[in-house]
């Protein structure tokens, strides 16, 4: 089987794989997450996994865009403790460092030790663990990284100032996403869904209340704007229960009666929370 990733080798998302899937399962690296949604989309990998959101950063919007123009489906997720390490090329020091290369949300994560330096010398990467390969590859010795333990290992970096994110509970959650819906139970599972309401007064009270009424436990709303309709926004839902179950059937239903559009992502067992594990 095989899992694809956005990013290189070494990148938070290829961790997030390892501890879902096991370290057996082969994991494929895409440049940019949209590669992700494709190739899982047109059958070549059966599973990809991608971030959706931070404990501190907070939510990676153009993948819920993507999530819903995929088609896929929310099969799985995981929450991934995460480490923020600065690295340079070995020989290299501190003092060396005039530009540093990682991904915004890096950046964000770290952003009270990143005061230190100027906004000009934090250079945007699609990912973290491309911005250590471009030093890496290109011998670079004024540029450091932020990026995993494992970039570290797997680049043969050296670490100039360990865990340097801001928050020492920073936690990324990603969604494990097929063509295929999950079919397995457990007794923790959360229902993520997309929905869409005319404008009128009073109307997101209405659809929140088809939960209350039944002591739905709701995880996360999301609202993101309607590419095509101006002011007009899809509200991303996650929700304690099966799907399967009679209150979670109840209880949607009770809701398209009042939308204008309503999709399920997905219905599959709550994540656990798992410390990164580092190998050669």
């Amino acid at each position: 089987m095989t899992i694809a990733f956005p990013g290189e080798r070494g990148a938070f998302s290829e961790l997030a794989a390892k501890e879902y899937f096991g370290k057996k399962q082969r994991a494929i690296s895409f440049p940019e997450f949209e590669d992700v949604f494709k190739v899982v989309a047109n059958g070549t990998h059966p599973f990809g996994i991608i971030p959706i959101e931070n404990s501190f950063a907070g939510s990676i919007y153009q993948n819920y865009d993507m999530l819903l123009e995929s088609g896929l489906n929310i099969t799985g997720e995981i929450y991934l403790k995460i480490n923020h390490q600065l690295m340079v090329n070995q020989g290299c020091d501190l003092k060396s460092v005039k530009r540093i290369y990682s991904h915004p949300q890096a950046f964000a994560q770290c952003k009270n030790y990143l005061k230190k330096f100027r906004k000009e010398q934090l250079i945007a990467f699609s990912n973290t663990a491309l911005a250590v390969k471009k030093i890496k590859d290109d011998q670079l010795r004024d540029t450091a990284a932020i990026a995993s333990m494992q970039a570290v290992i797997d680049y043969d970096m050296k670490v100039i100032e360990s865990n340097i994110e801001d928050n020492k509970g920073n936690t990324t959650r990603f969604l494990v996403v097929s063509k295929k819906e999950n079919k397995t139970r457990s007794e923790q599972m959360k229902t993520s869904i997309v929905f869409s309401m005319k404008n009128i007064p009073g109307a997101l009270f209405k659809a929140l209340s088809v939960f209350a009424l039944r002591d739905i436990d709701l995880d996360k709303i999301e609202s993101r704007p309607v590419n095509t309709r101006g002011f007009q926004y899809l509200f991303y839902l996650d929700f304690k229960g099966d799907i399967r179950s009679t209150v979670s059937k109840n209880a949607v239903s009770h809701l398209q009666e009042i939308t204008t559009f309503y999709r399920m992502l997905g219905s599959y067992p709550i994540g656990r929370v798992v410390q990164p594990k580092y190998s050669k």
